[in-house]
């Protein structure tokens, strides 16, 4: 235990001394202290996480804080005997050879029950923990320490994406990390934060590579779309879009209200025939997950499950329930669906965003062009998640989490709308 703390302070420490001094941390305008206390507030909510799930759940293999860490203690017990082999399962090397099978196939959740035709990020998080593993010395928060130093780096570079367009980046910053759901859900050992770590990188690079295109930032482009493909593959396709969108923009002179209704409808239209042409079966994939759900919920009981309207495999039933789709993903739980903590702090994060709209447009600023384009794309990405979110989740506990991307895009959006300089208290506030 003595070993397991002096560890953890030690590598704390260092990170302590480090990241104010990387670049995209001290564009955001903190001083050292601010950051070096914003960074440790989140290592302590994760540690927080760990002990909320430790002693509220019990059971280490049904709760994800855990259940991916234990796997990649297995794995890391093939590096000590069979280094090579480790090193073909971490990167994706002939994963099909009977030494990475033996490796595998031990692990309980190295495979997913179901794939629905997306990758396993299941292996992501295990091939995460299997990484720091070998730095760790299993002294489980050294993953919490360097999983919350990925996440702060990634809203870092999310912020940076777009600071030139007439925001506050403190304000932004603050009012990302501090959310009630995105500071508990990427604050843990969970695919979330490393989610954030890429989300806020694939937007610093498109950004940059539609602003001036080169090589460089292309490259990276790509890498940062692989990863969250490997991570939450809907997520990095939004996103993907809604820089489409800001291509568009880029290419043609057509004003707002004529290109946007224009690229929705060709968009959709030619994602549905990619579907018809190359059987993609996208409609049957979302009744699939949905299907699949029903079924676990069936099967264990979940008290946060709620009905929601059954799919059909057909875009017409996509269309159809798209609206009740977003309207649960956006704004459910209600305070009444309440059953839990967990539940408890969803709801009242929904009102807390209904309030920051509201003051956002009351204190809503002149838009610019650039402006404008942000949010129409980050606002097709968000509204994308959160349709899939809400088609196929019929269980708030895991809703509240698959929201988190379209929530920080949406608190983006906030944040651009609002004229600080309008609101007293908020520049006397961040002065």
């Amino acid at each position: 235990m003595l070993f397991n703390i002096s560890y953890l302070i030690f590598w704390w420490l260092i990170l302590l001394w480090i990241l104010p001094k990387i670049g995209l941390v001290k564009n955001l305008g903190f001083s050292n202290l601010q950051i070096q206390g914003l960074f440790s507030l989140k290592v302590l909510v994760g540690i927080g996480f760990t002990l909320f799930y430790q002693y509220y759940y019990g059971s280490r293999n049904t709760t994800d804080a855990f259940r991916f860490y234990d796997d990649a203690n297995l794995l890391f017990e093939v590096f000590k005997n069979d280094p090579l082999t480790y090193s073909k399962v971490i990167f994706g090397i002939d994963m099909q050879s009977e030494s990475v099978i033996n490796a595998t196939d031990p692990l309980n959740n190295w495979y997913k029950n179901h794939l629905h035709g997306v990758f396993n990020d299941n292996m992501t998080i295990i091939r995460f923990n299997a990484l720091v593993r070998l730095f760790s010395f299993d002294v489980y928060h050294i993953h919490t320490l360097t999983i919350n130093l990925l996440a702060f780096l990634g809203l870092a570079a999310l912020i940076n994406a777009i600071k030139n367009i007439g925001i506050n980046s403190k304000l932004t910053f603050l009012s990302i990390l501090l959310f009630p759901g995105v500071m508990f859900w990427s604050s843990a050992v969970l695919k979330e934060s490393l989610l954030v770590f890429v989300m806020g990188f694939l937007t610093y690079y498109g950004l940059r590579t539609i602003s001036t295109f080169n090589i460089k930032r292309l490259g990276f482009l790509l890498l940062f779309l692989l990863l969250g493909l490997t991570i939450k593959s809907y997520v990095a396709i939004s996103i993907i879009v809604g820089f489409g969108l800001l291509l568009a923009f880029k290419l043609t002179s057509l004003k707002s209200r004529i290109l946007i209704p224009t690229y929705l409808l060709l968009g959709t239209g030619a994602v549905i025939l990619m579907d018809f042409f190359f059987k993609l079966r996208i409609p049957e994939r979302f009744y699939q997950k949905q299907h699949d759900f029903l079924n676990e919920i069936a099967l264990s009981k979940p008290g946060s499950a709620f009905e929601l309207i059954i799919l059909e495999p057909k875009w017409n039933s996509l269309l159809i329930t798209a609206p009740n789709a977003l309207f649960n993903a956006l704004f459910r739980p209600f305070i009444w669906e309440v059953h839990s903590v967990i539940s408890l702090v969803a709801s009242f994060e929904i009102l807390l965003l209904i309030t920051l709209t509201i003051v956002a447009f009351w204190f809503k600023k002149r838009l610019n062009k650039q402006q404008t384009q942000i949010i129409a794309a980050f606002s097709i990405s968000a509204a994308i998640i959160l349709l899939i979110a809400g088609w196929v989740t019929p269980v708030f506990g895991a809703l509240v989490r698959y929201k988190i991307p379209a929530l920080i895009l949406l608190l983006i959006i906030l944040n651009i709308l609002v004229d600080t300089k309008k609101n007293p208290f908020i520049q006397k506030w961040l002065n």
